[in-house]
């Protein structure tokens, strides 16, 4: 910061002139440094981001949409909306939100799985009774 009275360069923070005394006006807000604030779940994964590259966090889309496809389609449709968010929520720094979401899209495209099958043991179940 420079005095606006004497011209003399000041430390950053300081009221007033070391040279002159003089009170030193608080800069513009346009002046200001640009830091964005983050939010608690991003805090907490900037230890990793500070640490170097990303780290890698699947996102289980194409096994989301295959179950989809495939298995059961509400529950793939969760699953689909859930590894969408995963690699935004990493370009954002948000590691923890990150892994929350490959989780969830993973357990959803696990859960559409698993309905699928049953469907297909049951349909076939019946079909065996039916024809007998």
């Amino acid at each position: 910061m420079y005095c606006t009275n004497c011209g003399t360069e000041n430390d950053d923070g300081a009221r007033f002139c070391k040279s002159c005394g003089k009170a030193i006006a608080e800069p513009a807000p346009s002046a200001r440094r640009f830091e964005p604030k983050l939010t608690e779940a991003a805090a907490e994964g900037m230890e990793d981001v500070a640490a170097g590259p990303l780290p890698h966090v699947p996102n289980y889309l194409v096994h989301a949409i295959l179950v989809t496809i495939f298995c059961c389609l509400p529950f793939g449709i969760v699953s689909i909306v859930y590894a969408a968010q995963v690699n935004g929520k990493l370009q954002a720094g948000d590691i923890a939100g990150a892994r929350q979401a490959s989780a969830a899209a993973r357990t959803w495209a696990w859960v559409s799985f698993g309905v699928g099958l049953a469907s297909v043991v049951l349909w076939g179940l019946l079909f065996i009774i039916i024809a007998a």
